[in-house]
């Protein structure tokens, strides 16, 4: 199946597969408008790293970023760099440093690097708490940026709204931060609200009235949840069950009873990939089979890791950027390209993905906005412009389907 592309004017369907050996993955894809285990630990590290100072963006250590001559433009990110969480933070943080290293090579902002302050919090609202605090104690840092998840963004806002900070491209598309009237936050991406519905009305349009959710026990999981509900509503549905998932963990055992006992012919899950592997795979043993979607944090290449090649294939998720591989888009080839010589001259691998192209795309649009004010570059004037430029973005949800047969971008 496909859908009609929104960035292509001919439709595309685009099939990506795991190969028996593992090494070979494939995504069915069709762009619209608009069983093993993997332990909890470390991610693997993804992020372009260097000891040489010119290539470094980022940093933990925020003396050793003052220190620097000339002295760098500052902004301040908390993240998941590590745990079950790690691979999308670092993913994220690798697109953002894409287009901060090639803006640096080229001599930065009014003679100034853009270097970011950047902090682990493993996805856990107190660690987000606690760097938001030492972010909010320091003037030079200009906006939050590129903070990932709900229930952080949730915690971080009131200290940053205190300072006089703004969370700008936060990886969260919440309702509960995007009511009307809201301050304190500018938006990159689509709203989960979105995502949910449009999941929803591909389920419904092809015959799938019986349709289970499972979603994780936090502000989160919560707000997807009300969003898919409310989607749900409008065809005169309602969820034939709900169950909810522990945020980073695969005790999923006692929600799959619960989805199992519903009879759905389709389950949405509102986790990350880990839990939602684990989950798959105890619906799976007690004999059920449903379709299985869910949404764009929990990342098409995290699930073909953590999901049984048998369990992946066919799973649909939603995702709010172009295609990573689909070079006739223009950001999409700026993206390939300077990720090609970068990774190239540090002799990594080259690897496209859904969140290093939505890291690199929030980049280029926070970067463009400091080069239209420079160089006087404030808090209020950088926020004022983003909100002026905000409108020209395109936010818009496309549906990617997990495959089976070998596709090589």
């Amino acid at each position: 199946m496909a859908f009609q592309g929104r960035t292509l004017k001919t439709r595309l369907a685009i099939v990506l597969g795991l190969g028996m050996a593992g090494a070979l993955f494939a995504i069915w894809s069709g762009v619209n408008l608009t069983t093993k285990q993997v332990d909890f630990g470390t991610a693997k590290t993804t992020t372009i790293v260097s000891n040489d100072a010119d290539q470094s963006v980022s940093s933990e250590n925020l003396d050793s970023l003052l220190d620097e001559k000339p002295r760098p433009w500052l902004l301040a990110q908390s993240l998941p760099l590590k745990g079950p969480s790690g691979n999308i933070g670092e993913r994220f943080a690798l697109g953002i440093d894409t287009v901060l290293r090639d803006l640096n090579n080229r001599g930065g902002i009014a003679g100034r690097p853009v270097k970011v302050w950047r902090i682990d919090d493993g996805y856990e609202p107190e660690n987000t708490l606690r760097n938001t605090r030492s972010f909010a104690e320091e003037p030079d840092v200009l906006a939050l940026f590129g903070f990932f998840g709900t229930p952080t963004s949730k915690a971080a806002l009131p200290i940053a709204k205190e300072a006089g900070l703004t969370l700008v491209a936060p990886l969260t598309g919440a309702s509960a931060l995007r009511t009307e009237g809201q301050t304190g936050v500018l938006h990159f991406r689509a709203s989960y609200r979105e995502e949910a519905q449009r999941i929803v009305n591909h389920l419904v349009n092809d015959g799938f009235v019986r349709i289970a959710v499972a979603y994780q026990n936090d502000a989160y999981g919560k707000d997807v949840l009300a969003s898919t509900v409310e989607a749900l509503q409008t065809h005169d549905l309602r969820a034939v069950s709900t169950a909810a998932l522990p945020r980073n963990s695969t005790e999923t055992k006692q929600a799959s009873e619960t989805i199992v006992k519903s009879k759905p012919d389709a389950l949405i899950v509102i986790s990350l990939s880990k839990t939602m592997a684990s989950l798959v795979n105890n619906v799976h043993r007690n004999g059920s089979r449903p379709q299985l979607m869910t949404i764009s944090p929990t990342g098409t290449k995290a699930l073909f890791r953590d999901l049984p090649q048998a369990a992946a294939f066919g799973v649909g998720v939603t995702q709010v950027v172009p295609f990573p591989w689909d070079a006739r888009h223009p950001d999409v080839a700026s993206y390939q390209r300077l990720l090609r010589q970068q990774q190239q001259d540090l002799e990594i691998e080259v690897d496209f993905d859904f969140y290093s192209l939505e890291g690199f795309m929030a980049a280029q649009w926070l970067v463009q906005a400091m080069e239209t004010i420079a160089p006087e570059i404030t808090r209020d004037r950088l926020m004022n412009e983003l909100k002026r430029t905000t409108p020209e973005l395109h936010r818009s949800i496309d549906l990617v389907f997990l495959g089976s047969d070998p596709w090589e971008p």
